[in-house]
């Protein structure tokens, strides 16, 4: 299982550098998948092409290309898409690389039972993980680093393509969930448990947080890491994590569609 999960890291870092040339080469070389910033980034970079056109026309010379403000709807679309097609592709990837059948890998990992009754424990630490990101990014404001607050890994120009909400609601709620629940706590994870819980659910949560690509979120996201190895580690079933993992990503694409 430990080389399932490992192979599936591998492949994830293969098919991100992969998804990022497609999108380059079907796009173009200037396409981009997210906006520069909030409105004030955008109103400040308006401004400064303002300057800089005004400055040229003065001095008679060539007039500067305008910025790019949004992200390339078609770049934004490919990028979910692939992101999609990828995610399925590494299931099988890590499925293969674990060498069980797949009714064995059902059993190891739980997938075979689960606890109605039990439902509340993944909601409630849903709930106190979600107070936890706020209470962590007001402190990280209040101190005034920057860098630390958590930013969402979903762009925002999602919200101006209902094909691109609804692509990236089905990678969000669905899709990432059941795919990397499987890598980091099925797999890499379960693999690791030999060692004994603390060092698995570190290297675990360290691998699963820095595939994410967001300094904000290192902190935020390497304690849900932990947080899903011990749903998964306290009852044997992947279910209680990938619960967790749904409910956590369905409220933070609610609040993006919503806000």
């Amino acid at each position: 299982m430990l080389i399932g999960g490992f192979a599936a890291a591998f492949a994830f870092g293969i098919s991100s550098i992969s998804m990022i040339l497609i999108i380059v080469s079907v796009s173009g070389s200037d396409a981009t998948t997210n906006d520069i910033g909030d409105i004030f980034v955008k109103a400040n970079a308006v401004a400064e092409y303002a300057d800089e056109r005004l400055a040229a026309a003065t001095n008679g010379v060539e007039l500067p290309e305008p910025p790019v403000i949004l992200a390339d709807g078609t770049a934004l679309k490919i990028a979910l898409a692939g992101t999609l097609a990828f995610n399925a592709a590494l299931f099988l990837i890590a499925g293969i690389g674990s060498g069980l059948s797949f009714t064995d890998l059902t059993r190891t990992l739980g997938l075979r039972r689960f606890y109605a009754g039990g439902a509340w424990r993944p909601v409630v630490a849903c709930f106190l993980c979600y107070l936890g990101v706020g209470a962590y990014t007001l402190l990280m404001r209040e101190l005034e680093i920057g860098f630390l607050v958590p930013n969402s890994t979903v762009p925002g120009g999602v919200l101006r393509d209902p094909q691109a909400i609804a692509l990236t609601a089905g990678l969000a709620v669905i899709s990432a969930p059941f795919v990397e629940e499987l890598f980091f706590r099925g797999f890499m994870f379960g693999g690791l448990a030999r060692w004994g819980f603390w060092p698995a659910a570190l290297i675990s949560s360290t691998v699963f947080t820095l595939v994410h690509f967001d300094p904000g979120s290192i902190i935020p996201f390497f304690v849900i890491g932990m947080v899903m190895a011990y749903l998964f580690k306290s009852k044997g079933s992947l279910w209680d994590s990938i619960l967790f993992h749904m409910l956590f990503n369905g409220t933070s694409f609610l609040l993006l569609v919503t806000r």
